[in-house]
């Protein structure tokens, strides 16, 4: 079973040479079938889902991603069903909640109401509830889960948001063999009056607020946010060692961004990324990969990736 985060996370120093790289291979979780991006050859299409699941496969054998995040449907064909896990070091993590904020059909408008806690089982209490949603997880041989909280500067929406994961966190950690990763977006409703730097700022201050009411058994392994400036990623990756920093990638840009936001995570004191758009959006996925984890790993500089990149789809044509 593929325990490469694990051991990154367990040795400091192998963390700091080569940081955690997870392919988010999750966006079946927000939208539909746009969801997946769109290819070009044989014809222009929305790629299908049997077309996603091959490349899961591909980035895995490829081996430059540490992680492969995926949703527990396709965490049951490809860990369990397959065993696609049992012979690579590449670490199977599942979704374990999809909150409002983040459901993204065509013309659904969730996206601009406030994030409410979504789950897929209703329990008759909390222990029952979270042992039932991690408990897929398990079955598919997968021990390392992610959550995903956003916060609104809204006291009844924050209070609904953070008790549900308090109480996931807390269950978590009296689970033996399971441990799990936070992901806090930025909020997902205007905020007057705050720049992406202050919306930063906030979140910032809120996960380090959050993190002080768990034990050490109960917090995440690593939390995944959103890089907003130089500044503030710094302020958040310094201010406590124990807590591993990483980055979301957000929408899709172009490929000279998504390198340059991966030196930057790193730069400023990040240990992982957890990218899905701004790898399967590409022309050329492995590619795009390959050249993310050089830039990690300080094989190369972004600019140099990226000409890299530029001949892998050159040799390749379109992917």
């Amino acid at each position: 079973m593929g325990d490469r985060i694990f051991e990154k996370l367990d040795d400091r120093e192998k963390l700091d040479q080569s940081p955690i790289f997870v392919f988010a291979a999750d966006p079946l979780a927000s939208a539909g079938i746009q969801g997946l991006g769109r290819v070009q050859h044989p014809k222009p299409h929305y790629r299908t889902h049997p077309e996603f699941i091959q490349l899961q496969r591909d980035l895995v054998a490829d081996g430059s991603i540490d992680g492969l995040l995926m949703t527990p449907a396709d965490a049951e064909v490809l860990a369990l069903e397959e065993r696609l896990f049992d012979d690579t070091h590449v670490t199977p993590l599942v979704r374990m909640n999809s909150e409002t904020g983040i459901w993204n059909p065509r013309f659904g408008v969730y996206r601009h109401q406030q994030s409410m806690p979504f789950q897929t089982v209703f329990p008759e209490d909390t222990r029952a509830y979270c042992e039932s949603l991690i408990a897929p997880a398990l079955e598919c041989k997968v021990s390392l889960g992610l959550y995903s909280i956003t916060l609104n500067n809204d006291v009844s929406a924050d209070q609904r948001m953070l008790n549900a994961y308090i109480q996931f966190a807390h269950a978590v950690g009296e689970m033996e063999g399971f441990d799990h990763i936070l992901e806090v977006f930025l909020p997902n409703v205007k905020l007057p009056g705050l720049d992406d730097e202050k919306r930063g700022m906030y979140i910032a201050d809120s996960i380090i607020r959050t993190m002080s009411y768990l034990r050490k058994h109960q917090r995440p392994r690593f939390i995944k946010t959103a890089y907003t400036t130089a500044q503030v990623w710094q302020e958040l990756t310094e201010f406590d060692p124990t807590l591993v920093i990483g980055a979301l990638g957000g929408p899709r840009q172009n490929a000279r961004q998504t390198l340059q936001l991966a030196h930057n995570v790193v730069r400023y004191g990040g240990r992982a990324i957890l990218f899905g758009r701004s790898i399967f959006g590409e022309e050329n996925p492995i590619g795009i990969a390959q050249a993310l984890r050089n830039v990690l790993d300080s094989v190369h500089g972004q600019e140099e990736a990226h000409s890299e990149y530029q001949k892998s789809i050159r040799k390749n044509g379109h992917w």
